[in-house]
């Protein structure tokens, strides 16, 4: 169940910043997008995790009473979505809007148990190619599902953040090489990280934007192409003036790749035997429980 205290530590999580939207201005207040609950999700609506994200802001948001708190979800509802809540409130009278978040998602929510959910985010790396803010909003993605699911400490959200860009972060990757060297791997908050995670990406951009580069979220594919002509001092990666070094760098490089390659195919092997041995302890359970009963 969504409690309250979750709701500040989910608007955390919000990195889009939806306030330019034309829905959020009306009649003095944030109308959230439609939503029926019906797959594939129609044109012009969105899927419930975007949904979602949106109503529990809004919720914190909203300085209003909660009849109109719940008067506005219902307003975003429609089809299955509609009479899901209607239906809760045939049963409980005295609902509240948490308790409308609550049914939808129970009823359209991911069905990942907390600590699949978990596994799957310890185990979530960054992506050659991939900028910094791309890795941390797919990580975000995941970790509002974990509080939502109450898999981890909604207080503790910012250290197991921290914990796991550091983790998953390409060991090369020259945002984070700053990263740690600027802040010496102290826990940030989100606003400290996301601040600083932008500013290095804006730097990168700078400094490869003058010299007409494209701009690159890892060391790994610039190395391998790195010439003798470029300025080591314009970019993050290390300063390599011999031939013979460069090539072995490159090297190791593609060494890497490939390691890393390796670790992502036995982690979802690992992933599938943790769900089966988890189906597995699911059945014991109901066999104990069977067995209890007929004694």
């Amino acid at each position: 169940m969504i409690g309250p205290e979750l709701i500040a530590a989910i608007g955390d999580l919000m990195v889009k910043c939806q306030r330019a939207h034309p829905s959020y201005i009306s009649f003095g207040y944030r109308k959230l997008e439609k939503f029926s609950g019906n797959l594939p999700t129609p044109a012009g609506e969105e899927t419930f995790e975007e949904w979602v994200e949106q109503a529990m802001q809004a919720l914190d948001e909203w300085d209003v009473s909660e009849a109109q708190k719940k008067q506005r979800i219902t307003e975003s509802l429609k089809g299955p979505a509609s009479e899901a809540v209607r239906n809760l409130k045939l049963s409980k009278r005295d609902c509240t809007a948490l308790d409308y978040l609550n049914i939808l998602q129970e009823v359209f929510g991911r069905t990942e148990k907390a600590a699949e959910l978990m596994y799957q985010y310890e185990h979530t790396y960054q992506k050659r190619g991939e900028k910094m803010t791309e890795y941390m909003r797919r990580l975000d993605k995941i970790l509002y599902q974990v509080l939502l699911k109450k898999g981890t400490d909604p207080t503790t959200v910012d250290q197991v953040r921290m914990r796991q860009i550091l983790k998953g972060a390409l060991p090369l990757d020259p945002v984070m090489l700053q990263l740690r060297t600027r802040e010496g791997n102290k826990e940030l908050n989100y606003l400290e990280l996301i601040r600083v995670v932008r500013e290095e990406e804006a730097l990168l951009e700078e400094k490869l934007g003058r010299r007409g580069e494209k701009v690159y979220a890892q060391p790994i594919e610039y190395n391998e192409c790195s010439s003798d002509e470029e300025d080591p001092e314009e970019t993050y990666e290390p300063e390599i003036t011999q031939k013979s070094s460069n090539q072995v760098y490159g090297e190791i490089q593609k060494t890497l790749a490939r390691v890393q390659e390796a670790q992502v195919k036995m982690e979802q092997t690992h992933t599938d035997l943790c769900r089966t041995i988890l189906k597995v302890v699911e059945m014991q359970t109901e066999i104990l429980k069977s067995l209890s009963d007929i004694r």
